[in-house]
């Protein structure tokens, strides 16, 4: 990051091979919309170039670029009305879905399809919380840093959000 803000725009292309499918994730677990995922991915090394005079190279750069993702993210939740987004998603199949026969690859999109209904029926603070921790695997107080919170007010937000996720999804399953 530090050779972009001294003009050399082609290491943003480095950082853009080395994140996009990180962040692609991050963004499809909170939208479940792969073409808005794309958009935010874009819209993130966007405002990278746009602000690169704000990185200060104090602390990790991912909490940086983690933190402009997450206002990226808030500027859409902002404009529209609670997430409404599409209920059928492509499910990106990994190495190991090739292998496994098909009813494995029917049950595991099906479990994949019910946890990414239930991820959008917290509130976007808990998803949030839980998707940089359980998915992202991020620490909890990398977290709080880039959140500009406290590590326990996250550990409130995963532990809540995956107690209301369970009865979500037993509520699913059951209906």
């Amino acid at each position: 990051m530090q050779k972009v803000q001294e003009g050399d725009f082609s290491k943003l292309g480095l950082l853009y091979e080395r994140y996009n499918r990180e962040l692609f994730g991050y963004f499809f677990r909170l939208t479940n919309d792969g073409g808005r995922s794309e958009d935010m991915v874009q819209n993130v090394f966007y405002r990278m170039l746009k602000y690169r005079k704000s990185f200060r190279g104090e602390g990790k750069f991912i909490y940086w670029m983690y933190s402009i993702a997450k206002n990226v993210w808030m500027d859409l939740y902002r404009k529209k009305d609670p997430m409404k987004y599409a209920d059928e998603v492509t499910v990106l199949e990994n190495q190991s879905d090739r292998q496994r026969n098909p009813e494995e690859q029917l049950e595991r999109s099906e479990k994949t399809t019910l946890l990414r209904k239930a991820l959008l029926k917290l509130t976007p603070e808990k998803r949030e919380a839980i998707i940089l921790s359980r998915f992202q695997g991020m620490k909890y107080q990398e977290i709080a840093q880039m959140s500009n919170c406290s590590e326990n007010a996250i550990k409130s937000r995963v532990q809540r959000g995956l107690l209301e996720l369970k009865a979500i999804l037993q509520k699913i399953e059951t209906t």
